[in-house]
Parts: structure tokens; C-alpha cells; sequence
């Protein structure tokens, strides 16, 4: 970040736009959203200096040292309204005693930035986030991909949110109906990888609120419904040396290459935070239309990593098809990078395209597969820890409990764990995540 922005300013800029509402947020370890809300009349202050947090009730603190301010970054914000009234939505980082909390997952990824930086290397990022619309807790409509109206019955919505957002300086380059019933996509446009992801944490505030207003129930939780497709959060990723597209050559360059070897190489290592739920391994199951098995491809949908056929070389990108936006997305991004970093410093090697359907050919050829349960992940990432100690430490711990919970869950009804079947605890825990 840079220097602090004059919060005086600031609040006279928000007055003349209309806001009536100050929110100051950020994502627990496990990404809920936590925020406050204060009259834009009382935020000068909170503005400036941040707002009181329990850290110890979010999961960052002992509960005998928990006193910790919520700063919200000045440099950015986004407006959209509630009931018709206009608010401002601000991302805080963590401080205890003037300084950046540690363990928090927004100064690592921005320490992360930084270090990539020093080294010439920039990033960009975009995501295609999917969610279910509900109505009574069931799908919406009977739609299917890329479905017109007035088979897609939300897409009147749609278009209003994309326009309101448009008012308010929001850009949503695209919308469509997905595969499932009742599931919609919108495509964010890139963003460098730390406003990119303060970006989702608005983004998905933001969708859930509007259609809410309006009678309609918004889920991001990766399999809400067995049978059905569940909800990714694709990541697009491109890099950049001096402002040029560092991932192009002919078609691929050797930083794209080895980026990606190291995102092969630590993806079982990584899966805890790009798929941090119970739920999320009901998703990455055969026949779902997910990633499961650990290989690359050109316009290949059934690898981990698709290389997107790019009209110009400064489309050059890749996309990590197994992400789900279920959990702390500054945790998701910098376990990425990190991946992704380490397979170019050390020309990681991705090994050969695989152009067949990974679905039906990949297990008879014995390739490597995700993990296939959130204690599998953990396990995978306590043999290859990459994030900082004390963050890895607290974050796995809260999974482990997490997993413990689901297990008694299944013990007390006398249900088998079957990656096919959710389960009204999952829902529970994870539908408004």
C-alpha cells in the first residue's frame, strides 16, 4: 500500500456522492465476511485510525491479548447500495499496536506483491465466479449453459445488477447461466492479485445483497446440491516483466511453463487453501465437471490447468480451474503465487500437455490426483508447508477442528462419508459463505 490517503477528503468525497453508510470488513481465516457499519456522518475518525475488533471472536488472537483495530484501505473502496441507500464498502487490515498483524492473510499476499515486485515480476488476476440462485432453497430455474431468457429467469436481474454496478463504477464484463439449474456465472475483469482479491470480497457481498432485496437467495458454496454441478471460482493468471506479458512465446514462454510446473508440483500442498471446505472435495469428484487430476492442457476443461487459446499475445494467460471461493481468499491467491513462484525459480517442469479427457483416461495412466477430502489436503500441506508459520499453523489447526466437527456430525446421524452426498451439516455451515 501506499501512504495513507487524507480520510478528511475522503469523507467529504463520499458525502457529495451520496453514501449514507461507511462498511469496514475483512475475512476471517476461514473467509467469512466480518464487517462494521457506521453513519457516514460518525466515519471521519474510524476512517482514519480503524474500528475496534474482538480478535479473538474472528480467530486472528488469544483471547487475553485480543485488542486489534480493523484499518480500512483508503486507496480503494467500492459503492453499492442496501434498501436503496448508497454505502461505501472499504477492505481493513488487521493492526495490533500500529503495526500489520502478522498471521493476517492481506499483508502476507501484499508482502508477497512486494517481493515479486523487487524481482521485475508483476501479476494479474481474474475470476469467473460462480453461485446458485434460490428460491425456497431450491434452484431458481430449470436453465442450463449459457441459457437465453425467459429460460434464464434471473437474467432481467442480472442485467439490473450489472447496470447498477456500472452506475457506481463497478465493471462485470460478462454474465451467462451456468451448467446447473438455478447456477449463473459473472467474469470480473484482471485486476493485480491484491485488488483483485479485495475485489471478491466485495464482489460476492455485493451480488448476495442485491438479489436478496429481491426475493432471491445467492449461494457460492462449491457443491450445495449432490447431483448437480458444483460452484468454482476459476482463476485466470497472467505475469508481466517491464509491462510486457511475461507468459507468452510461441505459444508459451518459459516463465509460463515453469509457473506452471510449480502449480502441478504443490497442488495437492496448496489444495487446503484453493478448496478449504468439507464441501469443497464434494465437488472435485469424477463427472462433475471439475478438475480432479493434476495435468495441463490447451482449451482443455478436464485439467487442473487449462491454457486458454488467446487471440493476441497479451491475452496470454493460464487458468486454475480447481479454486471455489468457499474460503479467505488472500490465503487462496498467495498459496498460488507462492506455488507458482517457486516452480519459476526453480524451472519447475510441467511435464507434457495432456490433450485427452482426464475424466476417463487420467486414472488408468496413473496420474496424480487432488486430494479427496479436507483432511487429505491438510495433511498434504502440513508435509509442504509454503505460507508462513504463523499463519499454516492457526489456519490448519481450525481445519483440523473443522473436520473433527464434520466427523462427529457423521458418527452422531449415522452417516458414511461419501463424497457424493451432501449433508445438512455442510449446508449449515457453508450456504451463505
Amino acid at each position: 500500500m501506499s501512504g495513507r490517503r487524507n480520510a478528511a477528503a475522503l469523507l467529504d468525497s463520499l458525502k457529495a456522492d451520496g453514501v449514507y453508510h461507511v462498511e469496514i470488513a475483512f475475512q476471517d481465516l476461514d473467509g467469512r465476511l466480518r464487517s462494521r457499519l457506521i453513519p457516514v456522518s460518525r466515519a471521519g475518525k474510524y476512517l482514519e485510525k480503524g474500528v475496534p475488533v474482538d480478535g479473538f471472536s474472528v480467530g486472528y488472537a488469544p483471547i487475553e491479548d485480543s485488542d486489534l483495530l480493523a484499518v480500512p484501505d483508503l486507496e480503494r473502496y467500492w459503492l453499492y447500495r442496501v434498501h436503496g441507500e448508497k454505502r461505501a464498502f472499504f477492505v481493513a487490515d488487521l493492526v495490533k499496536e500500529g503495526e500489520r498483524l502478522p498471521g493476517y492473510p492481506r499483508g502476507y499476499l501484499a508482502g508477497l506483491l512486494a517481493d515479486a515486485r523487487k524481482k521485475g515480476l508483476s501479476f494479474k488476476m481474474g475470476v469467473e465466479l460462480e453461485f446458485y440462485a434460490l428460491s425456497e432453497g431450491k434452484p431458481h430455474d430449470n436453465g442450463f449453459y449459457m441459457a437465453p431468457y425467459p429460460v434464464d429467469a434471473l437474467d432481467p436481474l442480472k442485467a439490473e445488477f450489472m447496470e447498477e454496478m456500472a452506475a457506481n463504477g463497478v465493471t462485470v464484463l460478462l454474465a451467462h447461466h451456468e451448467v446447473g439449474p438455478g447456477q449463473h456465472e459473472f467474469l470480473t475483469p484482471p485486476f493485480d492479485p491484491l485488488t483483485l482479491a479485495d475485489f471478491v470480497v466485495f464482489f460476492k457481498k455485493a451480488v448476495a445483497s442485491f438479489f436478496s432485496e429481491r426475493g432471491v437467495t445467492v449461494t457460492f458454496m462449491p457443491k450445495p446440491f449432490q447431483g448437480l454441478p458444483g460452484n468454482g471460482m476459476h482463476l485466470h493468471i497472467s505475469a508481466y516483466r517491464d509491462g510486457v506479458n511475461a507468459f507468452a512465446g510461441n505459444p508459451l514462454s518459459e516463465d509460463a511453463i515453469h509457473f506452471m510446473g510449480g502449480l502441478l508440483e504443490h497442488a495437492r500442498s496448496i489444495s487446503v487453501y484453493t478448496n478449504p471446505t468439507v464441501n469443497s472435495y464434494k465437488r472435485l469428484v469424477l463427472g462433475a465437471e471439475a478438475p480432479v487430476y493434476l495435468v495441463w492442457g490447451r482449451a482443455n476443461r478436464s485439467a487442473y490447468i487449462r491454457v486458454p487459446r488467446a487471440g493476441e499475445k497479451e491475452s496470454t494467460r493460464i487458468e486454475l480451474r480447481a479454486p471455489d471461493s468457499s474460503g479467505n481468499i488472500y490465503l487462496l491467491v498467495s498459496a498460488v503465487l507462492e506455488a507458482g513462484l517457486r516452480g519459476m525459480e526453480e524451472e519447475a517442469d510441467p511435464g507434457p500437455e495432456y490433450r485427452k479427457d482426464a475424466y476417463t483416461h487420467a486414472a488408468s495412466e496413473g496420474l496424480p490426483r487432488l486430494p479427496s477430502s479436507l483432511m487429505e489436503a491438510v495433511e498434504e500441506a502440513e508435509k509442504n508447508p509454503l505460507l508462513r508459520p504463523e499463519i499454516v499453523s492457526r489456519y490448519l489447526e481450525g481445519k483440523k477442528r473443522e473436520w473433527r466437527e464434520y466427523l462427529a456430525y457423521l458418527d452422531e446421524n449415522s452417516v458414511t462419508d461419501d463424497p457424493n452426498v451432501v449433508t445438512d451439516w455442510e449446508r449449515s455451515m457453508y450456504l451463505y459463505r
